[in-house]
């Protein structure tokens, strides 16, 4: 009998980890300035950092003693906006810096709630006059003002004005540099029965 042929080695394919809480280092140093984020590899592989809780979520307010169109940070209860891990531990400017170096895009959600306010487009004026700006994490302004901005409404409830309701912005952008979102500035508020609240999402980096 002839001998047998060559045997055929059957490979593992290679399956994506599972989505969830990982420590990372991306400066490659010391293991103690490592931090936990949350990963999701079945969106094309993605780490998320969060906001600091007191601006997931900003409740509904008049805000009567500020003035439209400046910053929140400026605001008496205002503050520039900051970020944790998921164990909610402060993160380093060093550790945030490599991760943007290492990455080639990042997005994250803002979500403005509204009474009798436009966050976005004005639909009975036709105009983006009153929408919404940030400043990114580089100090730069972003929002409609030109057809290059990484802001999209995803969704714009609060365009018509009427009662309460809710418009959602996504920036994406291929210059990580950009992001986290670092303040924003709400343009349409201070007249009668208007009021805004806001919910920061997490911003996501990816490979």
């Amino acid at each position: 009998a002839g001998s047998p042929g060559p045997q055929r080695r059957h490979r593992t394919p290679w399956t994506p980890r599972a989505a969830g809480e990982y420590w990372i280092d991306p400066n490659q140093g010391c293991s103690r300035d490592a931090f936990k984020v949350f990963c999701n590899f079945t969106a094309g592989g993605e780490t998320c950092l969060f906001p600091e809780k007191r601006f997931e979520s900003v409740r509904l307010a008049a805000w009567s003693k500020e003035k439209p169109g400046s910053w929140y940070s400026t605001f008496k209860r205002g503050k520039k906006f900051s970020y944790v891990d998921v164990e909610g531990s402060p993160l380093r400017v060093t550790q945030l810096t490599f991760l943007r170096l290492l990455s080639a895009g990042a997005h994250q959600n803002f979500t403005l709630t509204c009474q009798h306010a436009a966050g976005w487009y004005h639909a009975s004026a036709d105009s983006y006059a009153w929408a919404l700006r940030f400043r990114g994490a580089n100090d730069q302004e972003l929002g409609h003002n030109s057809t290059t901005s990484p802001v999209h409404a995803l969704y714009d409830g609060c365009q018509l004005r009427q009662g309460q309701a809710r418009t959602v912005l996504e920036v994406r952008t291929f210059r990580p540099e950009q992001l986290p979102l670092a303040d924003v500035a709400v343009a349409d508020f201070g007249e009668a029965n208007q009021k805004f609240g806001f919910e920061l999402g997490p911003v996501c980096f990816t490979g």
